[in-house]
């Protein structure tokens, strides 16, 4: 009787769990991967666009109060980390390339030379809703995961 209610039990904590383990693993994934992925996997890794443009590199993840990897902070321009502009862009927009050496964004490069950005002294309020409604229009024309 006792192992009948210890089963039971062991079985509802493992139905209770799957739903959540499937959304955690899913919600951060790089599109085209089959992470979850070390956030050291992924800072520092340089973004291309479609046409191979050098879109820059990942500086930092920005990761929301869900635990969900919301925003890839890009670092582009500059020379030799001095100028740089960084660019908070939906994690979802990016993907592995197929050699999986770097990730890509579905963007033009003169595109991205106009998103909403700033320095690395001065941060927007990642959870402003008027800012991120702004960044989610900015970039609804990208590429999404599917």
């Amino acid at each position: 009787m006792k192992l009948s209610r210890l089963s039971t039990c062991v079985g509802l904590v493992c139905v209770l769990m799957a739903p959540v383990s499937y959304s955690l693993a899913d919600d951060h994934r790089v599109k085209g991967t089959h992470g979850p992925y070390k956030a050291s996997e992924l800072i520092g890794k340089s973004v291309e666009n479609l046409q191979g443009d050098n879109l820059g590199k990942i500086e930092e993840l920005a990761i929301g109060s869900t635990g969900k990897v919301e925003y890839a902070v890009l670092s582009y321009g500059g020379i030799l980390g001095m100028g740089d502009k960084l660019f908070a862009v939906p994690f979802t927009s990016l993907a592995h390339s197929q050699e999986g050496d770097n990730l890509t964004m579905d963007i033009p490069q003169k595109k991205l030379e106009n998103a909403p950005g700033f320095n690395k002294n001065e941060w927007p309020d990642m959870t402003d809703e008027k800012w991120k409604s702004g960044i989610s229009e900015f970039y609804r024309s990208t590429g999404r995961r599917s």
